[in-house]
């Protein structure tokens, strides 16, 4: 009877130091925590035309969980005088520039946040949300993602300017799923594009040199 009493507590306590092991495999582990500015139209990435996206990622059990949220700062206005100059300006959509169609790039259902979510393939992910006046935040905008993060482009908008912000080309990246094109890719895509325009006098001149012979 003791030896199988003694079976017993050997094997409650291997589960118990099972369960601890899972426990802690399934902590979340933040792997980048920040903020990036976003420029206005006209550039400007500092002060009160600008935006502040603040940025979390964790990563569980495998899993990465990009999290974005964006601060309006006080005493943002609207810059046009047709737009009633001095009158506050507000934000209520922000996007982030990954390809959702790599494999893991995008675990599908998992984008959450605001008040609408739209999955745009190829140009990443679009959340809109409430109107975020001057010296407020967007609610947290998520989602969920089998690729480590790599530093990308990011977007907010409202309707009138100092709309759109960016990081580029004056603003701050976030983070971002590793799933953008290869800047080798990008260059040879260019490269071809510039060729096209040359196409027809190519064959042309390779017709002429194939009759000379």
């Amino acid at each position: 009877m003791k030896t199988h009493a003694k079976a017993i507590v050997a094997l409650g306590s291997g589960a118990i130091l099972l369960s601890g092991l899972l426990c802690q495999t399934a902590q979340a582990q933040t792997i980048l925590a920040g903020t990036a500015q976003l420029a206005d139209v006209f550039g400007v990435d500092t002060g009160p035309e600008s935006l502040t996206v603040s940025y979390l990622v964790n990563l569980t059990a495998g899993v990465y969980t990009y999290s974005y949220s964006v601060a309006n700062p006080v005493g943002d206005v609207v810059l046009p005088p047709s737009q009633g100059a001095g009158s506050p300006e507000i934000v209520d959509a922000f996007s982030v520039a990954f390809n959702t169609a790599v494999p893991g790039a995008y675990v599908p259902g998992s984008q959450t946040g605001g008040t609408g979510q739209q999955n745009n393939g190829a140009n990443g992910l679009f959340w809109s949300f409430t109107a975020v006046n001057p010296g407020t935040s967007s609610p947290t905008l998520s989602f969920e993602s089998l690729l480590a993060p790599i530093l990308g482009n990011a977007n907010a908008s409202d309707t009138v300017p100092p709309s759109p912000w960016s990081s580029v080309p004056s603003g701050q990246e976030v983070p971002v799923p590793q799933a953008i094109p290869e800047p080798t890719t990008t260059a040879l895509l260019a490269l071809t594009l510039l060729l096209v325009p040359f196409r027809s006098t190519l064959r042309r001149f390779l017709g002429q040199s194939s009759s000379a012979q």
